[in-house]
């Protein structure tokens, strides 16, 4: 059955109504053009729904096709009419149908050709189309910025393990330093306390020129060399120079740590703020809030072009192509629909605010650098640079101590003749140990504290912070 039998029917028992007494000819040539408009009619109806369905976003211009195939199926109607009454006699009451008849088809195709409802629908293809892509290049720019983030991070991550591992070397060093300068030193006063006994052992009995020579040789040759302070300050030096180095090497990484948070800063937190603000100017000017105006509209004005036909035959056609239409709008709409889900399914939190904790997370990643931290945390290389700076001065000084002691009781047990000389020379002695040693750990200790700084937990945490990259996501 066709678009417009039913107004067809409609017109020939208008026409049987209103030919009473026409010729044979004039009656066949009637009838004949009734069954044209039909065929035409239902044919640009046809016509109409294929361009509607056929319509995409790589095929609009589907108002220009209707208004089109409209102006072009009224001419074919005007002339079919005009050409069917030519030369006819045609009494009153048939001139009356005949013009009532034309103003209707005319009336029917003029303002359906008007109607907004193909641009609409094309709208709505467009919007469709522009949310599909948008989703596709939503997906590859978030796919981009987690690889490039990611690519950032690795780089970021390997800076804070390194610090973990300076960390873990300096505690090494703390130990290994203290204990090599204990040792060393145990050996030194070892052949001190060796070389004043000698001094005792000898010193009975004795010329006082040979107890001169012999106090001379001891404290001013045997017993420095037996002490060997430069071997001593070679291992305060060592220590100096390696926790000096490992300094100016977490001074590093903490500048590469910091250029590379300001790069991803500005490339991947910019372009992630950046394609934010852009979709959220889309969704303030082409949400699914507008696309459903132009469905309501589009349907709208197809209802109520349907509804303006003048006779029942024609309005029920006018119903039926409205209704083909609407579904076939309806169907674009629930693929619109969808994907407006799928796009804010999958971009709510990201693209779309508010901004997820979870993305919050994925692009700053403060947890995982929290675990990165801990590392170079766990070896404790502040409170053990604290400890050190303490025990260094203690150390030498309690080694010094005990040296002294012993050749301050040695001196003592010099006959009268030679003590005042041997009290010199051990002053001498003394003041030259102490002097060089306490040199050493004064350059030494300011390292061991600026060491118990840095690595101060809270200055790890600034140092390594991620608050900037989190306060641009906010």
């Amino acid at each position: 059955m066709g678009w417009y039998d039913g107004r067809i029917s409609e017109l020939n028992d208008l026409f049987t109504r209103a030919s009473e007494g026409i010729s044979d000819s004039a009656r066949r040539a009637l009838t004949e053009c009734i069954a044209k408009v039909g065929s035409v009619s239902d044919a640009a109806l046809s016509a109409l729904v294929d361009f509607s369905e056929r319509a995409s976003a790589g095929n609009l211009g589907t108002a220009r096709k209707w208004e089109d195939r409209c102006a072009a199926v009224k001419a074919d109607v005007s002339r079919l009419f005009g050409d069917a009454a030519k030369d006819q006699m045609l009494p009153p009451a048939l001139q009356l149908f005949w013009y009532q008849a034309i103003e209707h088809e005319m009336k029917f195709w003029e303002t359906l050709g008007k109607v907004r409802t193909p641009q609409l629908h094309d709208d709505l293809l467009v919007h469709q189309d522009v949310l599909n892509k948008m989703l596709g290049e939503l997906w590859d720019k978030w796919t981009f910025l987690l690889s490039k983030d990611a690519s950032f991070e690795t780089d970021e991550t390997q800076a804070v393990r390194e610090v973990a591992q300076i960390a873990a070397k300096i505690v090494e060093d703390l130990d290994s330093k203290l204990k090599a300068f204990r040792e060393k030193y145990a050996r030194a006063n070892s052949v001190v306390l060796g070389k004043l006994r000698e001094l005792n052992e000898n010193t009975a009995g004795a010329a006082i020129e040979v107890l001169k020579k012999l106090i001379e040789k001891i404290f001013g040759i045997e017993i420095p060399d037996g002490i060997d302070v430069d071997v001593l300050l070679a291992t305060i030096q060592d220590h100096y120079q390696y926790l000096s180095n490992q300094i100016a090497l977490f001074r590093t990484k903490v500048a590469v740590y910091r250029s590379l948070v300001q790069a991803e800063q500005g490339s991947v937190l910019l372009l992630f703020n950046g394609t934010r603000a852009d979709v959220n100017r889309y969704l303030e000017t082409n949400d699914i809030g507008k696309a459903r105006v132009w469905l309501d509209q589009a349907k709208g004005f197809l209802s109520d072009w349907a509804s303006a036909r003048p006779t029942t035959a024609q309005k029920n056609a006018a119903t039926a192509f409205r209704d083909k239409i609407a579904s076939l709008i309806d169907e674009d709409w629930k693929r619109t629909e969808e994907l407006d889900g799928k796009f804010r399914e999958k971009f709510k939190g990201v693209f779309i605010a508010p901004l997820g904790n979870e993305t919050i997370e994925q692009l700053a990643e403060r947890y995982l650098f929290q675990k990165h931290l801990e590392d170079a945390k766990r070896p404790g290389a502040s409170s053990k640079a604290s400890s050190a700076a303490s025990e260094w001065p203690a150390l030498v000084s309690g080694s010094l101590d005990q040296t002294f002691r012993a050749a301050d009781d040695a001196v003592a047990r010099v006959p009268d003749a030679v003590r005042d000389l041997a009290r010199m020379k051990n002053d001498e002695f003394k003041r030259h140990v102490e002097r060089r040693l306490k040199e050493g750990i004064d350059r030494l200790l300011p390292i061991i504290l600026e060491i118990s700084r840095i690595f101060d937990p809270s200055n790890l945490d600034r140092e390594f912070s991620r608050e900037e990259l989190e306060r641009l996501l906010r």
